[in-house]
């Protein structure tokens, strides 16, 4: 009873002080499933809610804005041929001389280089949100390391609020250079979200739920492109009048983000390796827990910080050079490259289109097929997060490269044939 008194003062007086906090010794006459059971469990309202905070706010945003310019895609292309021969002015249907063959031919050659150049602009429209999802990756480990993880995640809700008002107003200001600019700004925050919610998501999560906390990220993402893609029906947001709507809602997670993720803790790991406060990455654990049991953990982080405090700074070029390093470079390079080099990009964003041109699918149909896509998506993913822990992160990455193998084979005899 002593023991425990001890750990109730100690968890009050964590709530008004940042000092160092003082470990009680365990008592023997306590059996260690009561010592240790509630840090074990884990699963705690408050981890769930800085789980659904975090994956919202940046999960969310990322997979909707992959998914959100597929349906629509014929409607936001006519829109933009129209405010591109509207900012031409009207053109003369015959020659100088009377030809009117001539001018037929002249009125021809000039609508092919109108459809190539509104065919380049609809390319940047798709490829411009990877370039900004590459420029905000590459600074993610930046701003996480300057902000925290916490900071980084709301801070960059600004870009997603700036980017969803510039989506949304561009057919009112008949400027496609505004969605244009709204698809970078909104890559960027993509390309932040996706390196600091997945670290966020797997420093506050306990041990032994990391891996299927980890692949919450993923999962939501799955859902989120289902989501924009049901939203983009034309019987729903995708219509000629209401497409700006559907890409404006890419501001609703934003916001979410922004009124819930205050009420979450930083990351202990951020609190106690990078900022070397002790007690405050124990404040923040005995939150996420809802248990003042969190003294495994901490010890656990600071074997982690007197390693990495041990350990010489390694910089690029130490990448490169260092023989210890090399097949762990190798093995990471490979995985990315096997994700992204997969297809998958290129069906996310041109679904609709391919089912069009090389299954003969009416719009319509190419739109529901997408959906189906998206469907299948969301299950499979549902299923990995079932299995991460029971099958492994290196069978299932192996069982869905083989599966991708034989898909694209089967795909591009298919098309060849069709």
């Amino acid at each position: 009873m002593d023991n425990k008194k001890e750990r109730e003062e100690e968890a009050e007086r964590l709530q008004d002080t940042d000092a160092p906090p003082y470990r009680p010794t365990v008592s023997v006459l306590e059996p260690e499933s009561s010592q240790r059971s509630p840090s074990r469990k884990g699963l705690t309202s408050n981890l769930i809610f800085a789980v659904i905070s975090c994956t919202v706010g940046s999960s969310f945003q990322f997979g909707y804005n992959i998914g959100v310019i597929n349906a629509p895609r014929t409607i936001i292309i006519e829109w933009m041929t129209e405010v591109y021969k509207n900012r031409q002015g009207p053109s003369e249907t015959l020659s100088p001389l009377g030809n009117s063959s001539n001018a037929t031919g002249s009125a021809a050659a000039e609508e092919e280089a109108t459809k190539a150049y509104i065919k380049l602009l609809w390319s940047i429209v798709v490829g411009i949100f990877c370039v900004g999802g590459m420029m905000g990756g590459v600074t993610t480990a930046y701003w996480v390391d300057k902000l925290g993880r916490k900071r980084t995640l709301l801070w960059n809700n600004i870009l997603g609020i700036v980017a969803g008002a510039l989506m949304g107003l561009s057919k009112l200001a008949k400027s496609y250079e505004m969605l244009i600019i709204g698809r970078l700004i909104i890559g960027i925050n993509a390309g932040l979200s996706s390196g600091a919610g997945p670290m966020y998501l797997t420093e506050i999560s306990p041990l032994h739920l990391r891996g299927a906390i980890g692949s919450v990220h993923q999962l939501v993402v799955t859902i989120s492109i289902l989501v924009s893609q049901v939203l983009g029906l034309p019987a729903i947001l995708g219509g000629e009048t209401s497409w700006p709507f559907v890409l404006a809602l890419t501001i609703a997670p934003a916001i979410y983000q922004l009124a819930t993720m205050p009420f979450c803790p930083e990351s202990p790991k951020f609190l106690l390796i990078n900022r070397q406060q002790e007690g405050k990455a124990q404040k923040a654990l005995i939150k996420l827990r809802k248990t003042s049991e969190v003294y495994d953990e901490m010890d656990q982080m600071k074997t982690e910080n007197q390693q990495l405090l041990s350990e010489p700074k390694m910089g690029f070029k130490s990448l490169l050079t260092d023989p210890a390093l090399r097949m762990p470079i190798i093995i990471t390079i490979m995985m990315m490259l096997s994700q992204q080099l997969s297809g998958i990009n290129a069906v996310m964003y041109y679904s609709t289109l391919i089912f069009e041109d090389g299954a003969k699918m009416t719009h319509e149909n190419a739109v529901l097929a997408t959906i189906g896509m998206g469907c299948i998506n969301v299950v499979m993913t549902v299923i990995s997060v079932v299995l991460v822990e029971k099958a492994g992160r290196r069978t299932l990455h192996l069982a869905g490269l083989g599966g991708m193998w034989a898909t694209t084979i089967i795909f591009t005899i298919s098309s060849v044939l069709v």
